[in-house]
C-alpha cells in the first residue's frame, strides 16, 4: 500500500503553464538587479534581471509567500494576491540578519514570537571556518570538540541529547549522547541554518530542552540551463584537502540537485609545532534531491549518504588520565602515512531518505513528511579486527501538518510519530537492543497585526521505551505549552516568551553498562530515571536606527529532574573510572546576551558587530555549578566591503573575527578551571574573474596556546591546546 501511495505522489503530475511577472525597485524607483526572490512554500529561488524583473512560469497559489532580499536592503515578505507584483525595497544600513532586526521567513516559526536566529551557509565551505565554528559566532552558542574532526553544538550550556538537529525536516540521530559523536553531516549543499535557543519542543517533539538546529538545503533554482559549482579547500594546520561539487537542473516544473564531497585530514598542529596524534579524519558525502513543484501538489524527495572515519585523539590506553602531552603528540608528521586511521577510531555511515508532499487549497496548506535515517557506528578501541562496539540506530519520522490562515490569525496543527530502534551487530555492547515509539499532537495560534502580536500553543506527547534484555517497558507522557507576545513602536521592539519542553531518558542513560573509549570512562545507566521538564522565560528588546542597533536578551531556564552523569570512587579493571547516571531535583540556568551593530556614517562599507554572552548554571540540590558550563565570551566581527573601489586582482572583502573568552572558575569538584584567552581570525575575498571566488584566511593569527573550557580533552595531559596558527586557501567556481 505504501508503495502505491508513493508512486501516486510522484507521478500524479499535471504541468500548468502560465506567467507571473514581478518588478523590484528601490526607494527612488530604480530597478534592482540580482534580488533573491524566494518562493517560500515551494523552496524555489529566482533572481531579478537587469531591469528588476522576475518571471515565474507556473500558477502560484494565492496563499503563497515571497521573500525578497538583497545585500544592503531591508528584506520584505509579500503574500501573493495576483499575477503581477510591484515590490519596493528600502535601503538598510544596519542589517543584523543574524540578530533579527530584518523581517525574515523561517521554517521554525514566527521569529517575532520565538527566539529564532538565522544564518546563511551558502558559502560556508570556502570560509576558513567549519560548519560548527561558523555557528559558534552566534551569541550563546559554543561547541564541544577537539580540532576539526569532532565538533558538536552547545546552546546556552546544554548540548548532546538536549539539542535536537533537523536536516530538511528529518530529525538526525547520530548517537549524540556522547561528546565524541559529531553532528553527523557536513555543510554540503546547505543553504542556511535556523536556531531556537532553549526549551522548544512544542513543534519538534521531545528532547528539545536546550534548543533546535534546523538545517535547510539550498533552494531549487529555476534556470534555462544547468547550473552548478566546483570548490576546493586546503587548511595547513590539519593538512586538510577537501573538494565539493554541485549540479542543478530544472525543466518545466521538475527540479534536480546533486552534490558530492571528499575530505581527508591529518593530525592537527599545536602552537608548539607538535601534532596531536590521531586527530585525523576522513569524510565522503553524496546528496541528491528531486522535486516536482506544481500549482496545487508539490513533492520533494531527498537522499543523503555521509561517511566519517574519525580518530579519537588524546586517548589514555591505561585509563588513568595520568599521561603527559609528549605521550600523545608527534614532533614531525609523515605525509606518506598521516591519513591512515589509527586506533582508537570510529567508522560512521549515515543514510537519510525522506519525502515531503504539500497540497495547497485556497485557505489551507497540507504538509506530509516521511523520513528514514539510519546510523551505523563502529568503534575500534584496542584491536584492529574486533570492534569495541557496532551499533545500528534507525529513526522513522512521520508528520502531518495543517496550516490555516484567517486574516491576522494563523493556525498550525499537527500529529507526529517517531520510531527509534537500537540494535547491536556484535555481542560486545555499550547500549542493549531496544526501541522507542513517540506520538505527539500540537496546535499553535499566531496573531500578528499593526505591530502587535501574540503566539500560543499546546502539545501532548506519549513515548514508550522497551528493552527486553532488562525487562523494561515504560510509558512517558508530557503536556507542554508556550506563549509569546511582541509589541513594536517606531524602532523599538519588545518580546516576552514562555516555553516548556520535556525530555524522556535516553537509552544510553537508562542502560549503559560498558567501557566507552571515546570518553575514557566506564558508564553505568540508571533504569529508574524519569523525564526532565523545562520551563524557560525569554525577554528581548531591540532598537536600531540607520547606523546603530542593539539587542538585549536576558533569559531564565528551570529544569526539573535534570539527568546528569557523575564520577564515582570505583574503577573498572583498576584503570577506568566508573561514571553513574543520576538525576537532580532542580537545575537553574540564567544568562544575558547583548548584541551590538555599528555602521559608521563616514564609512558605509564598514560593519562592526559585537555580542556579549554571560551564563550561570546552578544545581539547586547541592548549590553547585553544572559540569561543562561555558565560559563567558565577547565575540566581535568586522566586515569591510571594498568591492566599490575596483582594487587589483578582484579584492572584494576583508573580514575579521575576534573572540575573547573569560576565565572559567565556576566548576564542579572533579572539573578543572580554564584560563581566559583571545584569538583573532581574518579572511580576504577575491573575485579575479567572473564566477570565481577565492578566499585566503588565517585562524589563530597570533598562534595562541589555549584550551577551551568545553574541550573534550581538556582534562587529559593538563589540557590539550587547540590548533595553532593556520592558513586556508579556498576556491569556488560557479557555472
Amino acid at each position: 500500500m505504501f508503495k502505491n501511495i508513493l508512486l501516486l505522489t510522484i507521478f500524479n503530475v499535471f504541468l500548468i503553464h502560465a506567467q507571473n511577472k514581478g518588478y523590484v525597485f528601490d526607494n527612488q524607483g530604480n530597478p534592482l538587479a540580482e534580488v533573491d526572490v524566494f518562493l517560500v512554500d515551494q523552496n524555489l529561488l529566482f533572481k531579478t534581471d537587469l531591469n528588476g524583473i522576475f518571471i515565474i512560469d507556473s500558477i502560484i497559489p494565492l496563499n503563497s509567500y515571497f521573500e525578497f532580499s538583497k545585500l544592503g536592503f531591508k528584506s520584505k515578505i509579500v503574500k501573493f494576491q495576483g499575477k503581477n507584483m510591484n515590490v519596493t525595497l528600502s535601503k538598510l544600513h544596519v542589517e543584523l540578519d543574524e540578530i533579527g532586526i530584518q523581517e525574515n521567513v523561517t521554517f521554525l516559526g514566527n521569529y517575532k514570537f520565538l527566539n529564532i536566529e538565522k544564518k546563511s551557509l551558502n558559502n560556508n565551505f570556502i570560509s576558513s571556518t567549519s560548519l560548527v565554528e561558523n555557528l559558534n559566532q552566534l551569541s550563546g552558542v559554543n561547541s564541544i570538540g577537539s580540532g576539526l574532526g569532532i565538533q558538536k553544538v552547545v546552546i546556552r550550556g546544554l548540548s548532546g541529547l538536549r539539542v535536537v538537529t533537523y536536516l530538511n525536516g528529518m530529525r538526525i540521530a547520530n548517537q549524540e549522547w556522547a561528546n565524541d559523536h559529531s553532528i553527523g553531516f557536513t555543510d554540503l549543499g546547505l543553504g542556511r541554518v535556523e536556531l531556537i535557543k532553549g526549551a522548544s519542543s512544542l513543534k519538534f517533539g521531545g528532547d528539545a530542552v536546550g534548543g533546535v538546529l534546523y538545517f535547510q538545503d539550498e533552494p531549487f533554482t529555476k534556470s534555462s540551463k544547468p547550473k552548478g559549482f566546483l570548490a576546493s579547500k586546503f587548511d595547513n594546520s590539519h593538512f586538510l584537502y577537501s573538494n565539493q561539487f554541485g549540479f542543478k537542473l530544472s525543466k518545466n516544473n521538475l527540479y534536480f540537485n546533486l552534490y558530492g564531497e571528499h575530505t581527508v585530514s591529518s593530525d592537527y598542529r599545536l602552537p608548539d609545532k607538535n601534532y596531536l596524534f590521531n586527530s585525523r579524519f576522513k569524510n565522503k558525502a553524496l546528496k541528491l534531491s528531486f522535486a516536482r513543484l506544481g500549482e496545487k501538489l508539490q513533492t520533494i524527495i531527498r537522499y543523503q549518504f555521509n561517511n566519517d572515519n574519525v580518530g579519537i585523539p588524546a586517548h589514555d590506553c591505561e585509563g588513568t588520565n595520568e599521561i603527559s602531552l609528549d605521550e600523545i603528540t608527534l614532533n614531525t608528521i609523515d605525509l606518506t602515512e598521516d591519513y591512515e586511521m589509527k586506533i582508537p577510531y570510529q567508522v560512521i555511515n549515515n543514510h537519510l531518505f525522506n519525502i515531503e508532499t504539500k497540497y495547497f487549497s485556497n485557505k489551507i496548506k497540507y504538509n506530509f513528511f516521511a523520513g528514514y535515517f539510519t546510523n551505523n557506528l563502529v568503534e575500534f578501541g584496542e584491536k584492529w579486527t574486533i570492534p569495541a562496539f557496532d551499533m545500528e540506530l534507525s529513526t522513522i519520522n512521520l508528520r502531518l501538518n495543517l496550516n490555516y490562515n484567517i486574516t491576522s490569525l494563523d493556525f498550525n496543527t499537527g500529529i507526529q510519530y517517531n520510531r527509534q530502534d537500537n540494535l547491536n551487530n556484535i555481542s560486545s555492547r555499550l547500549i542493549p537492543d531496544s526501541f522507542s515509539d513517540d506520538f505527539g499532537l500540537y496546535t499553535t495560534i499566531d496573531f500578528d497585526k499593526d505591530n502587535f502580536g501574540f503566539n500560543s500553543g499546546i502539545r501532548l506527547d506519549y513515548k514508550n521505551i522497551v528493552c527486553n534484555d532488562f525487562n523494561y517497558n515504560k510509558l512517558f507522557n508530557a503536556f507542554n505549552s508556550s506563549f509569546g507576545v511582541f509589541y513594536k513602536i517606531n524602532n523599538h521592539l519588545s518580546r516576552l516568551t514562555y516555553s516548556a519542553s520535556y525530555r524522556s531518558p535516553h537509552l544510553s542513560e537508562l542502560f549503559s553498562n560498558g567501557l566507552h573509549h571515546g570518553t575514557n570512562r566506564f558508564e553505568v545507566g540508571n533504569s529508574n530515571l524519569d523525564i526532565e521538564q523545562s520551563h524557560q522565560f525569554d525577554l528581548k528588546y531591540q532598537w536600531n536606527n540607520d547606523h546603530f542597533g542593539f539587542v538585549l536578551n536576558p533569559f531564565l531556564q528551570l529544569i526539573n529532574d535534570f539527568i546528569a552523569i557523575n564520577p564515582s570512587d570505583s574503577f573498572y579493571e583498576d584503570n577506568y573510572r566508573i561514571y553513574n547516571y543520576v538525576q537532580y531535583n532542580k537545575v537553574r540556568i540564567t544568562g544575558f546576551e547583548l548584541k551590538l551593530h555599528y555602521h559608521p556614517h563616514i564609512l558605509h562599507n564598514l560593519h562592526i558587530e559585537q555580542s556579549y554572552s554571560f551564563i550561570n548554571t546552578r544545581n539547586i540540590d547541592n548549590d553547585s555549578n553544572l559540569f561543562f558550563t561555558p565560559a563567558n565570551k565577547i565575540k566581535t566581527k568586522l566586515n569591510f566591503d571594498v568591492s566599490t573601489y575596483n582594487l587589483p586582482i578582484g579584492f572584494k572583502n576583508l573580514s575579521i573575527y575576534h573572540l575573547y573568552a573569560f576565565k572559567q572558575t565556576n566548576v564542579v569538584f572533579y572539573e578543572s578551571e580554564s584560563d581566559g584567552y583571545a584569538i583573532l581570525n581574518a579572511e580576504l575575498l577575491f573575485n579575479p574573474i567572473k564566477d570565481l571566488n577565492i578566499i585566503i584566511g588565517v585562524k589563530n593569527l597570533f598562534n595562541k596556546d589555549y584550551t577551551p573550557h568545553l574541550s573534550r580533552i581538556k582534562e587529559v595531559a593538563g589540557g590539550v591546546p587547540e590548533p595553532g596558527r593556520s592558513f586556508n586557501l579556498s576556491l569556488k567556481y560557479d557555472f
